[in-house]
């Protein structure tokens, strides 16, 4: 109990610290759809983490929950040109493709 009060002046700061300290390095090391699809791999590096550093402090960290990642309206407009560049290519490739049965079977 002493280190839960002596320790620590914010405890609710520097848990918001530590999370925000795991999400920065691992976010990064992954593509922006990847970090949408694994939240739950998100989530459970914080809760390693903030298990590992706040028992120190008598802290018991039973869950962490990652609801909605929420990037720049730039990085968002930027996946979405990525995403419709993405799909554009991927048609013109099938078109391409279909313009050579078609001339396939012409000749």
């Amino acid at each position: 109990a002493y280190e839960i009060w002596y320790r620590l002046t914010s405890p609710t700061s520097q848990i918001q610290a530590y999370v925000f300290d795991v999400i920065r390095s691992t976010i990064p090391r992954m593509e922006l759809d990847q970090a949408f699809e694994s939240k739950d791999d998100i989530a459970h590096s914080v809760l390693e983490s903030l298990q590992q550093v706040m028992k120190d402090y008598g802290y018991s960290i039973v869950n962490t929950l990652v609801t909605d990642l929420a990037p720049d309206t730039k990085v968002k407009a930027s996946m979405n040109e990525i995403n419709a560049a993405r799909r554009l290519k991927e048609a013109a490739s099938h078109q391409a493709e279909a313009d050579k049965v078609r001339q396939v079977k012409a000749a």
